[in-house]
């Protein structure tokens, strides 16, 4: 997975969400991807909120940083049963687009 190819501002919508979410999540995802994130959002001067009254995607947040949070979670949280809905989901998304 390259972090360094995101854009600063997806890069920091994507850490704002880790942050965001339930600790196990968190506590999966590798330190390198948390360092990566940091370093690359260190650029981006974007003010994020996010609300715990609203869903994931009736945030304020990019298709991009929703895309790489659902990438971190298959690879690092998703047991193996969720994934073939993920896979799915990825899919009907891909047809819709």
């Amino acid at each position: 997975m390259n972090i360094g190819t995101l854009d600063s501002n997806v890069a920091k919508e994507v850490l704002t969400i880790l942050l965001y979410s339930d600790k196990n999540i968190q506590e999966a995802i590798p330190d390198n991807i948390y360092k990566e994130l940091t370093d690359k959002a260190a650029d981006s001067s974007l003010d994020i909120k996010l609300y715990n009254d609203k869903k994931l995607n009736e945030q304020d947040l990019s298709n991009d940083a929703l895309d790489m949070f659902a990438l971190l979670y298959y690879t690092y949280v998703a047991k193996e049963e969720d994934k073939f809905e993920i896979v799915k989901n990825w899919r009907l998304n891909d047809i819709n687009d």
